[in-house]
C-alpha cells in the first residue's frame, strides 16, 4: 500500500515538473517572438524614416524605442519632426506613443503630445496644442482600412503671414473618422463648442458645433496608400455631402446636403439643399459684420419672413456651376478652383 502511494506521488511530481517546464518553455518562446517582432518593428520604422528621404521628406523620431512587453507592441518617440524639402514646410511635435495588442497587431492606438508647430519659407506659421490627441487605425490586406482621431481642448493659432491677421480656433472636442467603403471613401468630422477669433475683426462669431459626413466616390485609395494616377486627387472627383450642419450658441443654424463634383480644372459644380434656422440671430450677426448694409439686411430679412409666413426656417436651393454660385436665378458669388 505504501509502495503504491510512493508511485502515485512520483507520477504526480513528474507531471508537475513537465507542466512547469512546458510553461517555462512557452514563456521563453513567447518572449523570443515578442523581441523578434520588436526588432522587426524598430528596423522597419527606421527603414521607413530613411525611405521618406528618397521622397524628398526628412523625418526624425527622437529616441526611437519599442515597448509594451508582454502583451503590447508599440513605438515610442520623445519627439517628432518632419520637413518637406520641396515646399520647406516643417512640422514639430512632442512625444509619440503607439500600441497594438499582440493578438491583434493590425489595430494600432496612438497618442501625440503637444504642442505642435508648422511653418514654411514664406512666413506662414501655425501653433497647435491640446490636452489629448489620440488616433486609432485598423489595417487590412489592402493597407489602411479605417482611421479615427479625437482631441480634447484643442487650441490653434494660424498666422498666414504677409501682414495678415492671425486666426485662432478653439474647440472643447473634435473627432474625425474615415474608412474605405468598397471603392469609395467615407469621412465624418465634428467640432464641439468651437470658436473662431480674429484680431481686429468687425464681427464676433459665436461658439458653434459643427458636424459633417461626406462620401468621396472612387477615392478609397487615398486611405489605403495605393498609388493614384493624378497628383491632384481632389480633381475629376464626384462626391456627396450627406450631412453638414452648424449650430451656433446664438441660435443661428445652417445645414447643407447634396451631391457635387470637381472637374479637372478644379471648379466645383453641385446642387445643394440649404436650410437656415434662427433668422433673427443671422440678421443680428450680419448687421454686426456689415453695419453699412444694415438697412438692406433688415429689408431682406423682413421679405424672407413674409415669404416664409414668419416661420423660423428657410429652405433654399443652392446651385453651383463651375464655381458660379446662385440661389434660384440670383448670382451671389464665385468659388475659385481648388
Amino acid at each position: 500500500m505504501a509502495r503504491s502511494s510512493r508511485y502515485s506521488s512520483t507520477r504526480t511530481s513528474r507531471k508537475f515538473l513537465w507542466l512547469s517546464m512546458g510553461i517555462v518553455f512557452a514563456i521563453i518562446a513567447y518572449s523570443g517572438v515578442w523581441y523578434y517582432l520588436a526588432g522587426q518593428l524598430e528596423s522597419r520604422s527606421k527603414f521607413l524614416l530613411s525611405d521618406l528621404a528618397n521622397a524628398n521628406v526628412s523625418a526624425d523620431c527622437e529616441d526611437l524605442d519599442v515597448r509594451g512587453y508582454p502583451f503590447r507592441l508599440g513605438l515610442y518617440c520623445s519627439g517628432i519632426a518632419a520637413q518637406d524639402k520641396a515646399s520647406l514646410v516643417t512640422v514639430k511635435a512632442g512625444s509619440f506613443r503607439s500600441a497594438a495588442q499582440v493578438y491583434r497587431p493590425n489595430h494600432i492606438v496612438s497618442e501625440l503630445d503637444g504642442p505642435a508647430t508648422l511653418d514654411n519659407n514664406v512666413g506662414a506659421t501655425a501653433q497647435i496644442d491640446w490636452a489629448l490627441l489620440r488616433s486609432s487605425t485598423v489595417f487590412g490586406l489592402s493597407g489602411l482600412n479605417r482611421a479615427s482621431m479625437e482631441s480634447k481642448n484643442l487650441q490653434a493659432t494660424i498666422n498666414p503671414g504677409a501682414a495678415q491677421e492671425p486666426v485662432q480656433l478653439t474647440a472643447a472636442a473634435s473627432q474625425m473618422h474615415t474608412l474605405q467603403n468598397g471603392a469609395d471613401l467615407e469621412t465624418a468630422f465634428s467640432l464641439t463648442d468651437a470658436q473662431f477669433e480674429m484680431k481686429n475683426a468687425s464681427v464676433s462669431i459665436p461658439k458653434f458645433d459643427l458636424e459633417a459626413d461626406l462620401t468621396l466616390a472612387n477615392r478609397a485609395s487615398l486611405l489605403s496608400g495605393r498609388p493614384i494616377s493624378d497628383e491632384q486627387p481632389w480633381r475629376d472627383m464626384s462626391a456627396s455631402i450627406n450631412t453638414m450642419s452648424i449650430r451656433m450658441d446664438s441660435g443661428a443654424q445652417l445645414s447643407v446636403v447634396g451631391p457635387f463634383s470637381i472637374d479637372g480644372e478644379g471648379y466645383i459644380t453641385g446642387k445643394f439643399d440649404v436650410e437656415i434656422s434662427g433668422r433673427q440671430a443671422w440678421q443680428k450677426m450680419l448687421i454686426e459684420a456689415f453695419p453699412d448694409a444694415a438697412q438692406n439686411i433688415t429689408t431682406a430679412a423682413n421679405l424672407i419672413a413674409a415669404i416664409g409666413q414668419k416661420q423660423d426656417k428657410l429652405n433654399l436651393p443652392l446651385n453651383v456651376d463651375r464655381g458660379n454660385v446662385r440661389v434660384g436665378f440670383i448670382k451671389i458669388g464665385n468659388i475659385p478652383p481648388f
